[in-house]
């Protein structure tokens, strides 16, 4: 009775090393701006929990209008359209149009330190999980840009308005249609037949996004786009062009990290940062606003446009390199 009462008042007690204090750190780096709390688990381990988010600022570039599915003619034929677009519009209409990114980046965090080493506390290693919405970043066109896509998606009526039908059938096509009051002013089918020519020879106006890998289908199953066709991203019905990178919400975490005394013999402020990967699940998603995946359902996208989706494409995990600034609380 007497050694077991003696062992139990020498023996270290459970509070003196499971969560007998708090910090609190600020965080910045490639997860963004946020900060987290922290709690000691036994001598040798650590777990924090926290927040994070991307500071949202504009990364702008452009693309190019095109017509028709040759790239080589396509200049001379905007250049003929473009005046009679602005003379419907009333406004300029240019071949470039300016296209605004930006990260949406925000996440929750879960992570366990481990120290390794008995006789040095100051290295780490890290493993957890950030928890975030799938969507990581979107790009949209600039606001100067929808006279623009206005004229293309105005174009791009009148061409499926007389594109494939026959002379019988253009008899009956009222190209402009101003109401009851307005119709002794027909149109004449010998001039819709014209139009229709210059129609199909121009061919339809959007931004040229490569070609298909495969066959796109609808949701009954129907082809909707064969393999190999070109693809051009036409504006939506607001006159906006817009894509969303998407990614696991769900992302687990291994790294590294050391952090230190900030002012020397004092334990209540610290230094520090972390290095390791978040992993993605993956190749991201680039979705347009007409649901085509840039990376994964077409290829050979020209201009700067083309170059960002290969450097993502490329991209399965997401860097992590943070430095924190802690703050012991208790």
């Amino acid at each position: 009775m007497v050694s077991s009462t003696t062992k139990a008042q020498t023996a270290p007690t459970l509070d003196a090393k499971l969560l007998n204090h708090m910090d609190l750190s600020l965080t910045a780096g490639t997860t963004g701006l946020g900060f987290d709390l922290s709690m000691p688990v036994g001598d040798y381990v650590k777990v924090r929990t926290g927040f994070g988010a991307m500071l949202r600022f504009d990364l702008p570039t452009t693309f190019s209008i095109q017509v028709g599915d040759d790239p080589a003619t396509s200049t001379s034929k905007f250049n003929r359209l473009s005046t009679r677009l602005s003379s419907i519009t009333g406004k300029p209409v240019n071949s470039k149009v300016e296209v605004i990114r930006q990260m949406t980046f925000w996440n929750w965090n879960v992570l366990v330190d481990i120290y390794p080493f008995k006789q040095n506390k100051h290295w780490h290693m890290t493993g957890g999980f950030y928890w975030g919405p799938s969507k990581v970043a979107e790009a949209y066109n600039a606001t100067e840009a929808m006279p623009t896509l206005m004229a293309v998606n105005i174009y791009n009526r009148y061409y499926d308005k007389l594109h494939g039908l026959t002379p019988m059938e253009l008899m009956d096509i009222q190209l402009v249609d101003l109401g009851e009051d307005f119709r002794e002013f027909s149109n004449d089918p010998v001039l819709l037949m014209t139009l229709q020519e210059k129609f199909d020879r121009n061919g339809r106006m959007g931004v040229n996004m490569g070609s298909y890998k495969h066959d796109i289908v609808d949701e009954a199953g129907n082809v909707i786009h064969k393999m190999g066709e070109n693809y051009l991203l036409e504006p939506d019905d607001n006159s906006m062009v817009k894509a969303t990178m998407e990614v696991n919400s769900f992302k687990p975490y291994v790294g590294i990290g050391y952090d230190g005394r900030l002012v020397k013999n004092n334990d209540r402020y610290h230094i520090g940062f972390d290095c390791g990967v978040m992993f993605w699940g993956g190749t991201p998603h680039l979705k347009t606003h007409d649901g085509t995946d840039l990376i994964h359902d077409v290829y050979n996208i020209p201009g700067k446009i083309g170059t960002d989706v290969r450097t993502i494409k490329q991209v399965k995990v997401f860097p992590v390199l943070n430095l924190r600034l802690t703050r012991r609380l208790f």
